[in-house]
């Protein structure tokens, strides 16, 4: 249960709609996922789908606590990875 708060009409309204926008962000990242892991999967690359492995270079597990994998051979941003939504 989320705590209550004392917001006014127009707070709600601006949190409501925020998470109306987020959620269509998580569905369009969502898709740009499944269409790039089938472009990967078509071109021979498989992966462990339980890894984070990056959509943009051969990284095969994001590393580190950052927002970017630390690895030297990647520095891509965690939303670049599989598995973060």
């Amino acid at each position: 249960m989320q705590p209550e708060y004392d917001l006014t009409d127009a707070q709600k309204k601006a949190y409501e709609d925020n998470e109306a926008n987020f959620g269509d962000l998580e569905k369009q990242i969502r898709s740009f996922e499944e269409a790039a892991n089938s472009r990967l999967a078509a071109s021979g690359l498989r992966f462990d789908p339980d890894a984070r492995y990056c959509y943009l270079c051969p990284c095969r597990e994001f590393e580190g606590a950052d927002i970017r994998c630390a690895r030297s051979t990647c520095g891509h941003s965690m939303i670049r990875h599989h598995g973060f939504l």
